[in-house]
């Protein structure tokens, strides 16, 4: 394995790992370990020249300003103070795989199943029929049950054999303030299995100016939605913003959006 990376090294493919060209076997042992060695050589592979697989919003009007959908296994955090729209906006992504037959995971650490559940009737969307039939799951983290960290564990393990073509988690912002701690390395590892394996992850957390875990979670992200809600007068305005998608051409102004029957609209 070691003569593969120095082999890689010398056709070009790794530039990056210079330093083991002088080094013999033991010696990178020791300063990176088997494991990450193995980690090394995957990414060190050629990357294939293909289309990027794009993957409907649900939110009408925002896919042409992000070429028509998310990058396939993109991890995308939207960010913004309570009762700006971002629950509604996770519960549109996933209503949008449902009817086209995906598999769909809902995680929430904040709000039950059922009230999820009965949210999503406001807007038209038959989570109970979907959950029915198979296309939606619930994984309820409940932060006062330090069980729910093995739960967390588990979903990291199946989405090795049995990925998901949607996933939400909200909030984040609720994970990490739980009593059995999510840590970044356990986000960092979810990031790296759901993008191994095409599953397409929005993440909701809750803005907070003195908390740098959103500026983290935007910089580690692939996307970052930021939305926004303020009154003059008694006119309500609110906004969602792209400010980051990798991979992807956009749009960075703010788009106002309203809340008709049918979810999150683009006005």
């Amino acid at each position: 394995m070691i003569e593969s990376l120095k082999k890689g090294w010398r056709e070009g493919i790794m530039p990056e790992l210079k330093w083991i060209k002088d080094k013999d076997m033991e010696e990178i042992r020791e300063e990176v370990g088997e494991k990450e060695i193995v980690r090394l050589e995957k990414w060190g592979k050629k990357v294939e020249d293909k289309p990027i697989q794009r993957v409907p919003s649900g939110i009408p009007g925002l896919d042409p300003f992000m070429e028509n959908g998310f990058p396939k296994g993109s991890n995308i955090v939207v960010s913004g103070l309570q009762g700006t729209g971002k629950t509604a906006f996770a519960i549109q992504f996933i209503a949008e795989g449902c009817k086209k037959g995906e598999r769909c995971l809902y995680m929430t650490a904040e709000q039950s199943p059922p009230s999820i559940i009965k949210q999503a009737l406001q807007f038209q969307m038959p989570y109970q029929k979907w959950e029915e039939q198979g296309n939606l799951q619930f994984a309820y983290l409940n932060f006062k049950k330090p069980l729910s960290k093995h739960m967390f564990d588990f979903i990291i393990r199946t989405i090795e054999s049995d990925p998901w073509d949607r996933l939400v988690m909200d909030s984040l912002s609720a994970l990490f303030n739980a009593p059995f701690s999510i840590s970044y390395y356990d986000l960092m590892e979810f990031f790296e299995k759901t993008t191994q394996h095409g599953v397409t992850t929005v993440y909701i957390t809750q803005k907070d100016e003195k908390d740098r875990t959103n500026e983290l979670l935007g910089y580690i992200g692939d996307g970052l939605i930021d939305f926004e809600a303020s009154a003059v007068g008694e006119t309500e305005n609110r906004t969602m913003q792209i400010k980051k998608l990798r991979w992807t051409k956009t749009n960075i102004l703010k788009h106002p959006f309203e809340f008709t029957e049918n979810g999150i609209s683009l006005i």
